[in-house]
Order: structure tokens, then C-alpha cells, then sequence
């Protein structure tokens, strides 16, 4: 089985305990369909950018994004195929489509999550 990679935001906890003192639901709630949204878009772009032979890769990309378990406003995307992580590193034209996926996205994923905040 691959291994996971995995993108943390870290100081969400205290972003959570500010906006429960100030925005209470809705803005933890708008915080979530942000990320939630933003997850969808790196996923779908990456599956995109990833090399093709049969598609598999692709299709576990594209359909791959579900919330967190356990955890607050966090979604996660990857594959689930053997290969997948090898791909990411190794392959020679299409080496880091996940992170350029993620890096591609992560200034508008930060100024969106910025802009909730500041809304109050």
C-alpha cells in the first residue's frame, strides 16, 4: 500500500478558539466549505497533472477527497494505489503533480481563509 502524504495547517486551533469567541458557527462552518473547496480543486488538478497509462491513477486522485476523520475543518486526498507515491517522486515528466497542486493553490487557499477571518 502507498504511503499517505499528507498537508497540515497548523494554528488552527487557536483560529477555532478565536471564532468561537467572535464567530461561533457560521464562520467554522464557512472555514470548512473553504477547505473543503480548496481540497476538491488540488485533488482534481493533481489527478490532471498525473501521468496516464491506464487512468487508475487519475480516477483514485479525482475521486479520492473526504473530510478527516476526527478532526475539524480538515479534508484529505490522495491514491490508495501502490504505485502512486513512486509516481509522485519518481516519474520523469510528470514528477510532483501533487505538489504542484498543492503549491499552485495554497496562496489563494491562505488568502480566502484570511479573508473569512478578518470578515469576522
Amino acid at each position: 500500500m502507498a504511503r499517505r502524504m499528507n498537508v497540515q495547517v497548523f494554528g488552527i486551533d487557536d483560529v477555532l478558539k478565536r471564532f468561537t469567541e467572535t464567530g461561533g458557527e457560521p464562520a467554522k462552518r464557512d472555514l470548512e466549505k473553504i477547505t473543503e473547496t480548496y481540497a476538491r480543486k488540488m485533488a482534481s488538478e493533481s489527478a490532471e497533472m498525473a501521468p496516464v497509462d491506464t487512468g487508475a491513477l487519475k480516477n483514485s486522485i479525482s475521486s479520492s477527497p473526504r473530510k478527516a476523520e476526527g478532526e475539524e475543518i480538515a479534508w484529505e486526498w490522495g491514491s490508495n494505489l501502490p504505485y502512486a507515491t513512486r509516481q509522485e517522486y519518481e516519474h520523469k515528466s510528470k514528477k510532483g503533480f501533487v505538489r504542484k497542486a498543492i503549491w499552485n493553490n495554497r496562496t489563494k487557499y491562505r488568502e480566502a481563509i484570511r479573508n473569512r477571518i478578518a470578515k469576522g
